[in-house]
């Protein structure tokens, strides 16, 4: 049996946010398939029964990657492990690529995103020092998983890279958790946020990423006032680990509801009747639309936000407006909030993580 070992230098369980589903979801699903250790950051907390080993011993800090001790800590686990498979999240542990002739293992890297594209657009001063990593990463790599075509196609023209090395695994869903809510559920969960009549709108945040921070700024400046001049009866919640200052800053617009952490933010998804995502810069796939159409909700993003969507999605489950053109992100709140037809089945297919799993293992056994 093929014997993988994932390296994560940062927090995913409890899975909470996307990026964090994503990896722990991930590895859950690999580990049906597979024999699967995960080592990870020490703040990795063990709330359920995993169907893989968890070695959470690596330190918190981005310093690792250049820390002897901790490389001389992930060599000493590989060479006890006899793994036949190493996956780094990310590019930062590329280094251990140099030694996959002489451990004997074939060495993945899980591209979430092009990292030094994203510190690019956020005016990162060291973004070409990423770039640096990334293209070392990438060349050492037997096989690199993107997160869309993209992304793919990009890694491609800037790092000159084999296209036999690159899959396309996008993030996935539990294809057997289809939405099932009654009437009677929706109603019960709008209740609790005080929605009668309102229609039910709602944004999902993280407190680390700068492009979620901007996109509520965005909403409180330019989409709840259009909002408010069209006579729209609505309420937004507005999910996540907010700050004081954010939470403070909403609560003075009368329509918006900072909800904190939801730890049942799939039955609020069922509930809302549009799920709403004007993020316009960062990388990557933007989980959170998926998750939303997966929980049958229709989906309001940017043009940015939408990249790696398949078309059938699109004026069906998720309606796209033109990045910064608010307005027209207003149009498509009114156009989908009057709109309700089923997911389509081959959402359900080709998001499937055991499909997904499936594709990668053809590919890299």
């Amino acid at each position: 049996m093929s014997n993988f070992l994932s390296i994560v230098w940062y927090r995913i369980l409890p899975p909470r946010y996307g990026g964090q589903k994503g990896i722990a979801h991930f590895n859950e699903n690999l580990a049906e398939k597979v024999s699967l250790t995960c080592l990870c950051s020490s703040n990795n907390e063990i709330n359920q029964l995993l169907p893989y080993s968890l070695l959470n011993t690596l330190p918190t800090s981005k310093l690792q990657f250049w820390n002897p001790l901790v490389r001389r800590r992930i060599l000493s686990t590989i060479r006890s492990g006899s793994f036949t498979h190493i996956i780094i999240e990310h590019p930062y542990h590329g280094w251990l690529g140099a030694y996959k002739q002489k451990e004997k293992f074939r060495f993945i890297v899980h591209a979430h995103n092009i990292e030094h594209l994203r510190m690019k657009a956020r005016k990162k001063p060291w973004w070409k020092f990423v770039r640096s990593i990334e293209e070392q990463a990438f060349s050492f790599a037997d096989h690199i998983l993107f997160k869309t075509e993209e992304d793919k196609l990009t890694a491609l023209k800037l790092f000159s890279i084999p296209p036999s090395r690159c899959l396309v695994i996008p993030f996935g869903i539990d294809a057997e958790r289809q939405p099932q809510m009654s009437a009677e559920q929706r109603r019960r969960i709008k209740d609790e946020f005080g929605i009668r009549e309102e229609r039910m709108l709602v944004f999902a945040s993280s407190p680390d990423y700068e492009p979620n921070s901007n996109a509520i700024e965005t909403i409180t400046k330019n989409i709840v006032p259009l909002l408010e001049k069209k006579s729209f009866r609505y309420k937004l919640l507005i999910t996540g680990d907010l700050s004081k200052t954010q939470t403070q800053q909403l609560t003075k617009c009368p329509n918006i509801i900072p909800t904190g952490f939801v730890s049942s933010f799939e039955d609020l998804i069922q509930a809302a009747d549009v799920f709403i995502n004007p993020v316009i810069h960062g990388s990557g796939t933007q989980t959170k639309n998926i998750e939303a159409v997966a929980m049958g909700c229709n989906v309001v993003t940017s043009a940015f936000s939408s990249s790696g969507l398949p078309e059938y999605l699109i004026n069906e489950k998720v309606f796209v407006s033109r990045d910064e053109d608010w307005d027209h992100f207003v149009e498509n709140i009114f156009l989908a909030s009057s709109v309700s037809k089923p997911v389509p089945a081959s959402f359900y297919y080709d998001y499937n993580w055991k499909m997904i799993i499936r594709q990668l293992l053809a590919k890299t056994l």
